[in-house]
């Protein structure tokens, strides 16, 4: 538990596409667990996942060996050790502006003498069962994600991401579109030069960098700015754009149907 070298596969490069978990029950992450997705994001920050409900979500998702990186609400020790004791592989936090703001996340999450994390790893340590081991190897396995979202942060990229612990900078476009003054869900050429901007960033410091991403077709310019770690879409995305999909297929196989049996003009009388 706790002990996939998340930190490692991140930094790599190799590109990771992870989905957002939103909502809060076991058959939700059961099942997303199962797919091919490389880690599923925990979103304990806009949807009702406090840190106690990596108790029910995590035992699932470990049975088929699915990392799980968990954004915290806010920037707090409470919160990443909470997710972190749980045995979540990683943790994304929210609007990180400086370098000092990183340097509070990262010793949060790391045992001394790198941080300030202090013992008490009951579940991701198997109940004490293993508690040295996972101390040995949490500082470089577990997985430390800032996000950057606000202009503040584009103006402090590289006190963020020289900050030691720091192993992706992740790009909220949402929010980073607001403050630009930009209406969100675009991928504007600013976006654009901010992506860039991340990417070097991120480069030059030796770590990843990454992105929600809207849409597919957004991809190849946004692993031209050198971003490799990517969320898209979400557990109730999926539910909509399926249960939407399969209505879509029956009203159009059945109002086929009714042209085959009575004709293109007079099927729809009888829909």
């Amino acid at each position: 538990m706790g002990r996939h070298p998340f930190a490692e596969t991140i930094k790599s490069g190799k590109p990771q596409i992870g989905a957002w978990l939103q909502i809060p029950h076991v058959m939700v992450a059961e099942t997303l667990a199962q797919t091919s997705l490389d880690f599923l994001l925990v979103d304990g920050e806009h949807a009702p996942n406090p840190p106690n409900a990596l108790l029910d979500i995590l035992p699932a998702t470990e049975r088929y060996g699915m990392p799980v990186l968990y954004r915290v609400a806010w920037n707090r020790v409470e919160l990443i050790k909470a997710a972190l004791d749980h045995g979540a592989n990683g943790i994304m936090v929210p609007m990180v502006n400086s370098g000092a703001e990183a340097i509070e996340a990262v010793s949060s999450a790391k045992y001394p003498p790198t941080g300030k994390r202090g013992i008490g790893a009951w579940r991701a340590s198997n109940y004490y069962q293993n508690d040295a081991e996972y101390r040995k190897n949490a500082n470089s396995n577990l997985g430390v994600v800032v996000q950057i979202e606000t202009r503040e942060a584009l103006t402090n990229l590289d006190d963020i991401a020289s900050t030691p612990g720091v192993d992706a900078l992740f790009i909220g476009p949402g929010d980073l579109a607001l403050s630009l003054g930009m209406e969100p869900g675009k991928l504007t050429p600013e976006l654009l030069d901010a992506c860039q901007a991340v990417g070097n960033a991120a480069k030059k410091y030796g770590i990843a960098s990454g992105i929600d991403v809207a849409s597919i077709d957004h991809l190849s310019q946004l692993q031209e700015r050198g971003l490799s770690l990517f969320t898209y879409g979400s557990d109730s995305g999926f539910v909509l754009d399926g249960g939407r999909a399969v209505a879509k297929d029956f009203h159009d196989a059945f109002l086929a149907n009714q042209c085959r049996r009575f004709g293109p003009r007079s099927a729809a009388t009888h829909v």
